[in-house]
């Protein structure tokens, strides 16, 4: 809905495999009415706990407590990815700035030791039900 003004509630929940009352539920501020429809607002105070790359290759978590900082941290592994790919103006954007406090790793000496590691690597972290 954020990305489309057309779409309704109803609409974007059945999309994602929910029911409308499920993600009025979870995520009442971000939907107002206006005029009798629903409406989404362009950005939410929501907290999610997102995993980015460090120096060694390994997930840290950091805590975004906005839509913003998600994106951000979507866009940095985006490029992340376009730089493994040879686009070497890729992380140019992302020199000395942090997401959610966290400098995110830029150096490409850096990036070359640990690319075996981030072929697997996640955004959103996920379990399986069974044991590990």
């Amino acid at each position: 809905m954020r990305h489309d003004s057309r779409l309704s509630l109803a609409r974007a929940a059945k999309l994602q495999g929910r029911k409308p009352a499920t993600v009025w539920k979870y995520f009442p501020s971000a939907l107002p009415k206006s005029n009798g429809k629903f409406r989404v607002t362009k950005g939410d105070r929501y907290s999610a706990t997102l995993y980015i790359p460090d120096a060694e290759g390994n997930s840290i978590p950091i805590q975004t407590r906005s839509s913003k900082q998600r994106t951000e941290a979507s866009e940095y592994l985006r490029d992340l990815g376009r730089y493994l790919r040879g686009n070497r103006d890729a992380l140019a954007r992302w020199q000395g700035r942090k997401i959610a406090g966290v400098e995110v790793l830029t150096a490409g000496n850096a990036i070359k030791t640990i690319e075996p590691a981030l072929s697997d690597f996640s955004l959103y972290r996920t379990f399986n039900g069974g044991g590990a």
